[in-house]
């Protein structure tokens, strides 16, 4: 076996420890029962508010409250555009690492790990059904697979630039 086919190998070997190693991060974070997944979410909720709103603990309950619950929400939709996002990087860089997968349709790069998320997300919200506190949301699906695409799809575009670049300096990947 040749050197290059072995690093290709060992490469995607990494990538599907990383991709497995995530989804059980996923599953984690949505086996947190409501108390825990909130307390979670508040304390980085928190740190967001110290710093765009300084003066935070000057202000009246209520007008904490209506600023809380804002970025609280802003914060736990990143959260789980963010999730989705890094799995589907992972997934598409996965994909990358074959040479017939790269010379498919560049759409099938970022269709196939979007429709990976997007059965993730509904699986990942039944189970949240099952847990204490929390409860399955049709839009945290929506926001997952959102992420997903835009993961799988800022990936694509990079490795077309970063293509297009070396097939100027005369090397093809």
């Amino acid at each position: 076996m040749n050197t290059k086919i072995a690093v290709t190998w060992a490469v995607r070997g990494f990538l599907i420890a990383l991709i497995l190693w995530w989804m059980i991060i996923i599953f984690g974070f949505s086996a947190a029962d409501g108390a825990e997944s909130s307390s979670f979410s508040d304390e980085i909720t928190m740190k967001v508010v110290s710093i765009f709103e300084p003066e935070y603990n000057n202000f009246s309950q209520d007008k904490q409250n209506i600023i809380f619950n804002k970025i609280s929400f802003i914060v736990r939709k990143t959260g789980h555009f963010g999730e989705y996002g890094i799995l589907a990087v992972l997934w598409s860089l996965l994909l990358l690492s074959f040479e017939k997968i790269r010379n498919m349709k560049k759409y099938l790069i970022v269709m196939i790990p979007t429709v990976i998320c997007l059965a993730y997300a509904i699986t990942d919200e039944v189970h949240q059904g099952f847990v204490d506190g929390r409860s399955p949301k049709v839009m945290d699906v929506k926001i997952d697979t959102v992420g997903g695409l835009a993961g799988a799809g800022v990936i694509v575009v990079l490795w077309i630039i970063f293509r297009r670049k070396n097939e100027h300096v005369g090397k093809k990947y």
